[in-house]
């Protein structure tokens, strides 16, 4: 709090660019599936698994078309290696415009720049193990055109918002769980102008596969391996692989808990209740994993929650991430994402702040000085006490 603004963000762009050197280091463990399912959909004389064939030959690329496209826009030019490098220093450049876009959640008035800085600390080391340890651009995608179409639901822009969720789950299928974010917009007639989008977005992208092979539904009933590191083997669901309701429960849990947050006025967990309803039922065990909750965490430190320590954005780095390296029996690490899960859902029992929820929508446009805004709380605040039994 004794560092001045520009100081505390150039101390966090170092802490990035440090974290970022670290993690290129043998980094981009995971791209060759990129690279190859890139290379394979430009081929289309390959009728077997190339162009429109590429997920009936391929179901294990369970990796959007978007996501291909954007491989191809540096691979083609300049080879794998190339864009690999390449897209590894968006991916990162991404992380810092979430926490932008995040810190754009946060009235003027309530904007601390110790505690921002602080939760960007502890989001960093996550995000760029996503982004250039494993590189896993998917995520990155998905994750970064959410917290984007969180921001233009608040503002009341419904084709955009449609548009940046039906993107999402175009990079990755199941950022489609974020589709809660519309029940944000005011009034039906947006909402459901934001739904047609985000429909059209998504068969734009998936159709002509499923139209081209019939067998691209083999991507669908693709399974992996439940792991004993995995919060649904902790759970007591022993299958050796996903089970047949897995998915299908993931997405309507993460719509139900999305679509509590708003009525309960907590919005700015929709995003952490999302991914944490995917994670507490996913058979894989994937560090990556946690970047995920890490975003949803920073928005619900940042936009939602009361404390001015980012306890949550901590809490994921600290048990979550950094606990995976730590030698403990693999059943352990599945209950803490159980535990996580459950405080998560906590935050719905709540009475909301709604004062806060209020002015977080309309404090920076009616007061873009940020005067008069505590006297605006109090006001909002007694109001509330006074309704609540």
């Amino acid at each position: 709090m004794l560092l001045r603004p520009r100081t505390l963000a150039c101390l966090v762009l170092g802490w990035a660019v440090a974290w970022f050197a670290l993690m290129a280091l043998g980094g981009g463990s995971s791209w060759r599936f990129f690279a190859e399912g890139a290379g394979a959909l430009a081929d289309v004389d390959d009728a077997v698994r190339g162009g429109l064939h590429l997920y009936a030959g391929a179901p294990v690329l369970q990796i959007g078309p978007l996501t291909f496209l954007a491989v191809l826009l540096l691979q083609a030019p300049a080879g794998a290696v190339a864009a690999l490098a390449g897209w590894q220093v968006l991916g990162a450049a991404a992380g810092l415009l979430v926490l932008w876009l995040a810190r754009g959640l946060v009235p003027r008035w309530r904007r601390h720049e110790g505690w921002l800085a602080l939760g960007a600390a502890c989001f960093m080391p996550v995000w760029m193990f996503l982004a250039v340890g494993v590189a896993h651009l998917d995520d990155v995608l998905a994750l970064l055109l959410s917290v984007a179409a969180l921001r233009t639901a608040r503002d009341g822009r419904a084709a955009l918002t449609g548009l940046l969720l039906g993107l999402a789950a175009d990079a990755k299928p199941w950022a489609v769980g974020f589709a809660a974010m519309l029940l944000l917009l005011p009034g039906w007639r947006r909402g459901l102008t934001a739904a047609a989008v985000l429909a059209a977005a998504v068969a734009a992208a998936w159709l002509p596969f499923f139209a081209a092979d019939p067998h691209t539904s083999n991507a669908v009933r693709y399974t992996i391996q439940n792991v004993p590191v995995s919060a649904l083997h902790a759970l007591g669901v022993h299958d050796p692989r996903t089970p047949p309701w897995d998915r299908p429960a993931q997405l309507a849990l993460a719509l139900a808990l999305g679509a509590v947050a708003v009525w309960r006025g907590h919005w700015p967990a929709i995003p952490l209740l999302t991914v944490a309803s995917r994670l507490v039922l996913e058979p894989g065990g994937n560090k990556y994993y946690i970047a995920g909750v890490v975003v949803g965490t920073i928005i619900w430190d940042y936009a939602g929650s009361r404390h001015d320590v980012p306890w949550w954005t901590m809490s994921a780095c600290l048990g979550l991430f950094v606990a995976r390296w730590v030698p403990m029996p693999d059943p352990v690490h599945g209950w803490l994402l159980v535990a996580f899960f459950a405080a998560a859902c906590a935050l719905l029992l709540g009475r909301p702040d709604f004062s806060h929820a209020i002015l977080s929508r309309i404090g920076d446009r009616s007061y873009p000085d940020g005067k008069g805004c505590p006297q605006r709380v109090a006001r909002l605040n007694a109001s509330v006490r006074e309704r609540t039994p």
